[in-house]
């Protein structure tokens, strides 16, 4: 087992070379489509506009296949129960299985067709705030500092005959080995707020990200609308 963490690479694709401020924007939209459509059959063809995004972005099938079974697996409480408490439980909850499947979908996209960093990027030039922009990105880069630390922290235990078991001693090197995470986190952040400052930080969140829009771009966002406009019209209809 191993705590290493790292950037998964982003595979060239449609989906990677488009511009990610008119892919953030049809994503989110395609998105609300997916929550708000019921009906069973425009719920199942949301699914399927997932797995052709998947399928369009390339992405790894047995990283995406288990990645959805993790979500299908939270549903399934939501398939037991709910056939036996509503006349239409078993249709209500095979929508929601599928809309929850179609959104994690999409999820996917963003998150693996594009850095997080130009993600966030973009959804900063469509005016989320600064603010929440910094802590995304200050989290995300934290969140392998944390794993590289309890790595090491991991190690050193191992080198010194520590194995872990049921009992008190176990219980108290773990405690110690949290709180010396926690302490060295604390350390490292103050170091970083203090290169911050010295770099002349202003509190204003800075890219060096250059976005530039094509024609292939704006066509994308106008497919994705036909898409929702379909569904929404489907959804209607039915």
């Amino acid at each position: 087992m191993t705590l290493a963490a790292r950037e998964p690479p982003i595979p060239a694709s449609c989906l990677s070379r488009w511009d990610a401020r008119w892919k953030l924007a049809a994503l989110l939209l395609a998105s609300f489509a997916f929550a708000i459509v019921s009906h069973p059959i425009m719920t199942g063809a949301t699914f399927a506009l997932g797995l052709l995004g998947l399928r369009l972005g390339r992405l790894d099938r047995r990283d995406a296949a288990g990645r959805l079974l993790f979500v299908f697996a939270g549903m399934v409480p939501v398939l037991i129960v709910f056939p036996f408490t509503n006349d239409n439980g078993v249709t209500l909850a095979l929508s929601m299985t599928l809309r929850a499947l179609a959104i994690s979908c999409v999820g996917l996209i963003l998150l693996r067709t594009a850095p997080l960093t130009q993600t966030l990027a973009a959804a900063h030039h469509l005016y989320l705030p600064g603010v929440l922009v910094q802590i995304a990105l200050l989290a995300y880069r934290y969140a392998f500092l944390f794993f590289a630390e309890a790595r090491r922290v991991r190690i050193a235990l191992r080198t010194r005959a520590f194995r872990p078991a049921t009992n008190l001693r176990t219980y108290q090197t773990t405690g110690q080995a949290i709180g010396s995470l926690l302490v060295r986190g604390g350390d490292r952040a103050e170091q970083v707020a203090d290169a911050m400052r010295t770099r002349g930080f202003d509190g204003r969140f800075h890219t060096i990200q250059h976005f530039r829009t094509t024609a292939r771009d704006i066509a994308g966002l106008v497919i994705v609308i036909i898409v929702v406009a379909a569904l929404l019209v489907g959804e209607w209809w039915l």
